[in-house]
């Protein structure tokens, strides 16, 4: 019996998530069957408390269409240090609020008929406002950023604290340049109990 309670009691830690994390993937997914060209995916991450978070980007997929290699850039065109920002569109994109502002980061790709990728991220809130995350798509030609909400942003995500749902996203349609709003779906993961099984 003493050896069963000490098993249980080893055990709870693994099944409680942490109060503000947010482990739950979503997948979002943008219809870009109206682009032509080569296109920029730009992600913005504003940090706006002092707790720390993280987005985690990951398994991008185009549609038909494809990265373009090399284009990847986390300097905002060399308007910031790139702290706290990693990765490319092929092997997936961490922004960490490191800088005492935000963090950017942006690489061209050839649309096909959608922009998928998954996002993971934590939700620490200390206040008074939430750190932020946010997807632009523009034209890598002209720069123009296809939104139009007042911010260019066709999706926002406040880290406020608490549980994500797809509901947790704001999000932008682009009715000029034929974009309708990402669609972002919860990604269902394994109960943490069946992890342990």
């Amino acid at each position: 019996m003493k050896q069963m309670l000490r098993r249980i009691r080893l055990a709870i830690p693994l099944l409680i998530p942490g109060s503000t994390a947010d482990a739950a993937p979503f997948t979002i997914t943008l219809d870009t069957s109206s682009l032509s060209g080569t296109q920029t995916v730009m992600f913005g991450f504003t940090n706006f408390d002092s707790s720390s978070n993280t987005v985690v980007l990951s398994d991008f997929t185009f549609g038909g269409g494809s990265a373009v290699a090399g284009s990847a850039d986390c300097t905002f065109g060399g308007q910031l240090s790139g702290l706290g920002c990693s990765g490319d569109l092929t092997s997936g994109v961490t922004l960490e609020d490191l800088d005492p502002t935000a963090v950017f980061f942006s690489q061209q790709f050839e649309p096909g008929a959608a922009l998928s990728f998954a996002l993971i991220t934590t939700n620490d809130f200390t206040g008074p406002v939430p750190d932020q995350f946010a997807l632009y798509v523009c034209d890598a030609g002209v720069s123009t950023c296809y939104s139009d909400d007042a911010t260019a942003a066709l999706l926002l995500l406040d880290l406020a604290g608490g549980a994500h749902s797809p509901a947790s996203f704001v999000l932008f349609g682009a009715s000029e340049q034929g974009l309708p709003a990402p669609v972002v779906t919860a990604t269902t993961t394994p109960e943490p109990g069946t992890l342990l099984l």
